[in-house]
């Protein structure tokens, strides 16, 4: 199962992204296996009857097959030249790293309510925003504005699968409640959090929320009546323009998709894509995932200075794509002696493309620990929740810094699994956890 998160080669000699999600029978059952082999015991062994049945069929046909009928995450690996030369490339080639648009509405200029602990050193405090998001990109974006004072609820589905190893980094700030949005009660909570809400972020597939009424269209009427406007992040894999802007995806498939991943395959002087680990879109959208959450909650920083100026609503488009073809175009590759030399000291191993994350990672961090520089001690603070009875994490210290007296990061509340709080504002936003654990 995990072997359906992975790189192999087609018919016509190109490379095809496969993409298991949160939950991999889906794919299985469009290239016709089972959703379990019990006969194989090993990961290695598993590869084979992939690369067999991938090299089948040509990679258009597999893309329109997973992408389109199966609604799947999947790509062909493209180079840096193809996608940008792309249909989707080329209408992605007209954003920036992310896109902030001004909503037609006669809301008036404002700030949020703030509070008594509004100030500078916790410019964001007060600012409510409904987390609608999974896994690491949309999470990591109402993170960072949390580490600024922000008040966060994350909604999570008890009936969708979620990736709780990344709550110890992605949870800090924010409370957790479980709704079931194909239940009209639980929507109903969620339009009242909406309602007193400043921002949504939304990082669940194209149109997934629209069918249940959480649209940026249907949540902009929501909030027509009031008087302060409300902004709306979204984000997703493709970009929000051009024929594949619908499909889902994950940071691999954007590497995939984006040049990323040929790029790190030719370095290593192979002809084929290989995952990187680092940059990591994610989390710069906050590192590249990461990345894309950063990029994200510095367009909400924007979209809130707008709003007092001119007032109004905001939708914020971002995209792991967006920042994928921005690191491909603006920043680009090392100089080649930088890469060799890093290479050699990092044991020159080379990757291939049916290596996954689940294969590379564990032997980057072990990298990073025999090199001992990105796992200094210094980089890393000790931090407590209280909402987990006083357990103690060892976290990354925040990379920026500001002068004394200014911008004083941290969180209001401590990191928690899902379900924890109730679905409803608290009125004191220091509290830890919100009305009794639900069942």
């Amino acid at each position: 199962r995990k072997a359906v998160t992975n790189i192999y080669k087609t018919k016509d000699n190109r490379f095809f992204h496969l993409h298991g999600s949160l939950n991999p029978n889906p794919s299985l059952e469009a290239i016709g296996f089972p959703t379990d082999n019990i006969k194989i015991q090993h990961i290695e062994a598993s590869f084979d009857p992939f690369m067999k049945r991938i090299a089948e069929k040509d990679a258009e046909t597999w893309d329109h097959l997973l992408g389109d009928e199966y609604k799947q995450a999947a790509t062909i690996c493209l180079t840096t030249e193809e996608y940008a030369n792309s249909p989707q490339g080329q209408v992605n080639g007209e954003q920036g790293l992310y896109r902030v648009r001004r909503q037609n509405s006669g809301h008036a200029a404002c700030w949020w309510e703030p509070t008594k602990d509004t100030s500078i050193e916790r410019p964001l405090a007060g600012l409510k925003i409904v987390d609608l998001t999974r896994v690491i990109a949309g999470p990591a974006i109402a993170r960072g504005l949390a580490e600024l004072g922000a008040s966060i609820m994350r909604v999570t589905a008890p009936h969708l699968p979620d990736f709780s190893g990344l709550h110890p980094d992605l949870n800090w700030g924010k409370w957790n409640c479980s709704l079931d949005l194909r239940h009209e009660d639980d929507r109903e909570k969620l339009r009242r959090l909406i309602q007193e809400a400043d921002v949504v972020v939304n990082g669940y597939r194209p149109d997934a929320l629209t069918k249940y009424g959480f649209g940026p269209v249907e949540v902009f009427s929501l909030i027509k009546d009031r008087k302060r406007g409300i902004i709306y992040v979204r984000e997703n894999c493709f970009g929000w323009d051009g024929p594949l802007s619908h499909r889902s995806g994950w940071q691999p498939i954007s590497d995939a998709h984006s040049g990323i991943s040929m790029g790190f395959g030719r370095a290593m002087g192979l002809d084929e894509p290989v995952t990187p680990v680092f940059p990591n879109s994610d989390y710069c959208t906050v590192l590249m995932v990461l990345l894309t959450g950063i990029v994200g909650t510095c367009a909400v920083l924007e979209a809130l200075v707008a709003q007092a100026e001119k007032g109004g609503s905001y939708l914020i488009d971002t995209s792991l794509n967006y920042y994928n073809q921005w690191l491909a175009q603006s920043v680009g590759e090392y100089p080649k002696p930088v890469w060799n030399h890093v290479w050699k000291r990092t044991g020159h191993e080379v990757f291939r493309h049916y290596h996954s994350m689940n294969h590379t990672i564990p032997r980057f961090i072990d990298k990073m620990k025999r090199d001992g520089t990105l796992l200094n001690p210094r980089f890393f603070e000790m931090r407590e929740s209280a909402a987990l009875g006083g357990l103690v994490f060892r976290t990354p210290k925040p990379v920026l810094q500001f002068p004394l007296g200014t911008v004083k990061l941290g969180y209001n509340i401590g990191t928690r699994g899902n379900g924890v709080d109730e679905p409803r504002w608290p009125t004191d936003l220091g509290t830890e956890i919100v009305g009794k654990a639900r069942e």
